[in-house]
């Protein structure tokens, strides 16, 4: 095999492996993230809530107890855990936009919709 084609199958079998890493690592983040799906509803709920607001009022007064972590109740903790999900969620879709672009021939299959 000529050395410009040795290069070219070093190259791909390295996009391979750090795609195969990737792919791993995401699917455990993901499969986690399903996971704790109804963790985040009950957070949606809870800090759209009066009950969030009693919380937050009662804090505010310093009725909590000193080793009781608040940071839920911050203004800006929920709203920016969401925030982040929309970007990754937004992240994932160019992903998917990007590689329905990429040129290939018709031995590979298309991706799924």
């Amino acid at each position: 095999m000529e050395a410009k084609r040795i290069e070219r199958v070093r190259l791909m079998e390295s996009a391979l492996n750090r795609w195969i890493e990737l792919g791993n690592e995401g699917e455990k983040l993901l499969f986690a993230m399903q996971e704790a799906t109804p963790q985040l509803e009950d957070l949606i709920t809870y800090y759209s809530s009066t009950d969030w607001f009693i919380d937050k009022e009662s804090s505010d007064r310093n009725e909590s107890p000193e080793d009781l972590l608040c940071g839920v109740l911050s203004e800006d903790a929920v709203f920016d855990v969401l925030t982040q999900l929309h970007g990754l969620l937004q992240m994932t879709r160019e992903i998917e936009a990007h590689m329905r672009d990429v040129p290939r021939t018709n031995t590979l299959p298309p991706i799924p919709d």
